[in-house]
């Protein structure tokens, strides 16, 4: 009966499992964004690194701090001063701007005109200041000076300066403090800002600068030959020229013909040695070393029959293939000396520059065997 009772349902019915309700995914946590490096800072170009280097100079001349002027040569750099010996190194740079500062209290620089081709500047300056300490043997009397000077400049990729060669015009120093009996140069005033020359980028234009170098060049061959035609062909009607033996400007042809007689009488056998030669704009800049004796008069000086090495640099302007404008640059102690007028004593010089110097034409030879490598 039992087992019946069950068989017609009488007990309860067995529940299906509940199957369990699904759980709500969790959301992964967002990613943590982190902040993107900066990209590097782009390197200074060459140019900016020239002119900040520029701007140092002049503030560590004009400030009178010596380290703060050499750093911006290199450990190795040279300084090669024409009349004098070179300057080697940095330290040695710095010793020899202290020393300068010593003879002339209240020096101050400026740039007139920078020109700019590739690693290479070529600088124009004057300097102003008062004879205070001695020079070469003159001892200082607080007389005021100032000459303009050029220096042409060789930079190492990272900026720094790998070579100077300088130009200052201490002849007419030595005139202005009254050792030498010659008419002394006006002290000019220093610039407050440079003109600037970059040269040609683009290689047509480049070729065409270039034209102005065999320009510069031929005014050059025509003084060794002794050309005055060539000479004066090459020569614009309003020429006009700063520098080599006269105290003021020579205008126009005529008074061009008197130079140009005046040298070749003065140095017939003359020869230059070009050691490096800059197209840049409208410029040809040319430094050369001036082989010659002296056989004839220059100026006031008889003939001395003495060979001379003069380092020079000679700045032409030229338009239309002809040169309308020439500044010539150089040490005119240099040649004085070796024509017996000057004696610079190495007592007298500066002790950083009392090594012994190298041949006369090393140093703008040297300069020119690195151009022609690069």
């Amino acid at each position: 009966m039992a087992s019946g009772f069950l068989a017609c349902g009488g007990a309860e019915e067995a529940k299906p499992p509940v199957t369990p309700a699904p759980t709500a995914a969790v959301a992964p946590p967002p990613p943590v964004e982190t902040a993107k490096p900066e990209p590097p800072a782009p390197k200074p170009t060459l140019a900016e690194l020239q002119q900040s280097g520029l701007a140092n100079a002049l503030a560590g001349l004009n400030g009178h701090d010596p380290k703060k002027f050499a750093s911006v040569y290199a450990d190795d750099a040279v300084i090669s001063v024409a009349g004098l010996n070179e300057v080697n190194g940095r330290e040695a740079i710095a010793q020899n701007m202290t020393e300068w500062f010593d003879v002339f209290s209240k020096a101050k620089l400026g740039f007139s005109r920078v020109w700019v081709k590739g690693d290479t500047m070529v600088l124009e300056w004057v300097i102003n200041g008062t004879h205070h300490g001695e020079l070469f043997g003159v001892k200082g009397t607080e007389q005021p000076i100032g000459h303009y000077g050029l220096s042409i400049v060789s930079f190492s990729p990272d900026g720094k300066v790998q070579r100077e060669n300088r130009y200052g015009e201490l002849g007419a120093v030595m005139t202005q403090v009254g050792s030498a009996k010659a008419k002394a140069r006006p002290i000019p005033e220093v610039p407050p800002s440079p003109e600037t020359i970059v040269g040609k980028r683009e290689e047509r234009e480049q070729r065409e600068e270039e034209k102005n170098v065999d320009v510069a060049k031929a005014v050059l061959a025509s003084l060794e030959g002794k050309k005055e035609a060539d000479f004066v062909s090459l020569l614009a009607d309003d020429i006009a020229h700063d520098g080599l033996f006269h105290l003021e400007t020579t205008k126009g042809k005529d008074e061009a013909k008197k130079f140009w007689k005046s040298f070749t009488t003065a140095f017939p056998d003359a020869k230059f040695e070009v050691g490096r030669a800059l197209a840049v704009g409208d410029y040809a800049i040319v430094e050369s070393t001036l082989h010659a004796t002296q056989k004839g008069a220059l100026g006031q000086i008889a003939p001395t029959k003495k060979p001379v090495n003069v380092h020079l640099v000679d700045v032409f302007r030229i338009k239309d293939g002809k040169v309308s404008r020439a500044w010539t640059y150089q040490n005119s102690l240099e040649m004085q000396q070796q024509l017996g007028l000057f004696e610079v004593k190495t007592t007298n010089v500066p002790a950083s520059q009392t090594t012994p110097a190298k041949s006369d034409t090393k140093s703008t030879s040297a300069s020119a065997a690195g151009d022609k490598k690069k």
